[in-house]
């Protein structure tokens, strides 16, 4: 019998939470029946991309593994934003800016290095054995001090700008949410993630608007514990709007460390 990998490194989809990208892979694996499986860093529902996932005793490396740092491709809805960061959250629309490349340039610029922010309310981020998002859901988030969390971007590249109809942003947005896959028998407080009202709220906002969006792609290298969504919310309001992180694709993980910094280029250990 052959010896069993220490870890794999899987593709999640856009709807997939990491323990569904998890046991999928158990099922195409029988080989691992009766093995230990856990994954090391989240990744959010509506991103997808790398997810490390160990196997057998490797399982108890999790902290050395969710410690490395991450590369990701992701977009910046301009003009929206949501209680969540991303597209899964109740949305609000604000008054949309028009910006110039240099302009977006120049803003990312000015995100790079070292950063301090509290933990998004919608986050797993535990405290007295509740999840954040837990207290949030239940009105409750102002009894506790939401911790904050130190990170570095360490490279942050602008790939583009596109502009989308009202009409058209609202089916992408319902692609996503309905690829959501959820336990519709859970009573567990969350485990719906508010799809329906969500979807609901979006199409009030959206259906007979004429607006037109801004959407803008960018690349990043990032330390661990970064939070995609957060970074995507600041940026927009570096450049006077509201903002949201509509894709997130992560494309590496690894440690990264700069060999030329003179030209930005990086190495990777995994």
């Amino acid at each position: 019998m052959s010896k069993l990998p220490r870890y794999v490194v899987v593709e999640k989809k856009v709807g997939e939470t990491p323990l569904a990208a998890l046991e999928l892979f158990r099922k195409r694996e029988p080989r691992l029946a009766g093995s230990p499986i856990t994954y090391a860093g989240r990744l959010d529902p509506m991103a997808s991309g790398q997810l490390v996932l160990l196997i057998g005793d490797e399982c108890k490396q999790r902290d050395t593994y969710t410690s490395f740092d991450k590369a990701y491709e992701f977009e910046i809805l301009l003009g929206a934003g949501t209680d969540t960061g991303d597209v899964l959250g109740l949305p609000r629309l604000s008054d949309g800016v028009i910006v110039s490349d240099e302009e977006i340039e120049n803003v990312l610029h000015s995100v790079l290095g070292h950063t301090r922010s509290p933990y998004p309310a919608f986050s797993s981020k535990t405290i007295e054995g509740k999840p954040l998002f837990e207290y949030t859901l239940e009105g409750s988030l102002d009894t506790v001090e939401i911790p904050q969390k130190d990170s570095y971007i360490y490279r942050l590249t602008y790939l583009g700008k596109r502009e989308i109809s009202s009409s058209n942003l609202l089916e992408e947005i319902e692609k996503k949410i309905t690829s959501l896959k959820i336990d519709t028998e859970s009573t567990k407080l969350g485990a719906d993630f508010r799809r329906g009202e969500i979807l609901e709220r979006w199409k009030l906002l959206l259906k007979d608007s004429r607006a037109t969006f801004s959407i803008i792609s960018c690349e990043a290298t990032v330390s661990s514990g970064t939070y995609i969504r957060t970074l995507a919310d600041v940026i927009a309001q570096k450049l006077g709007t509201t903002g949201l992180a509509y894709s997130i694709h992560r494309t590496k993980i690894g440690t990264f460390r700069r060999f030329f910094k003179r030209f930005g280029l990086w190495t990777k250990v995994l």
